[in-house]
């Protein structure tokens, strides 16, 4: 077997790739899933200096 990937270098970087694009759409997921909660800038409490 490490023969075979010594023959093969690209095989790393393929591997290396598809790594790389599983750690982002975790991270992707991560982040949608824990959204903040969106506030809204108008209406609501009145302002002191009104």
């Amino acid at each position: 077997m490490k023969k075979y990937l010594a023959e093969r270098p690209w095989i790393w970087v393929v591997v290396s790739f598809v790594v790389l694009i599983g750690a982002l759409a975790s991270f992707v997921t991560t982040a949608v899933k824990n959204m903040p909660e969106t506030v809204s800038l108008t209406g609501g409490v009145e302002r002191a200096n009104h």
